[in-house]
């Protein structure tokens, strides 16, 4: 599972949409779908502010497996 196949997983499970989730991280949803898509990564500061959403921790954004 790539990085932003995490994302969406980990976004799906709270049932929130990719513009409520851009609106909590003070971003758009264009970048959100494209954080999903893998067109680009976040970068360290948006990983801390999606793991602290998420309630998760970075790593567990980036690894390869995911575990919940």
């Amino acid at each position: 599972m790539s990085a932003g196949q995490r994302l969406r997983h980990f976004r799906e499970q709270l049932g929130i949409s990719q513009r409520a989730m851009a609106d909590e991280l003070g971003t758009t949803h264009v970048v959100v779908g494209r954080w999903e898509r893998g067109v680009f990564n976040p970068n360290v500061s948006s990983l801390q502010k999606i793991a602290a959403l998420m309630d998760c921790t970075m790593d567990e954004l980036v690894k390869k497996e995911v575990t919940r």
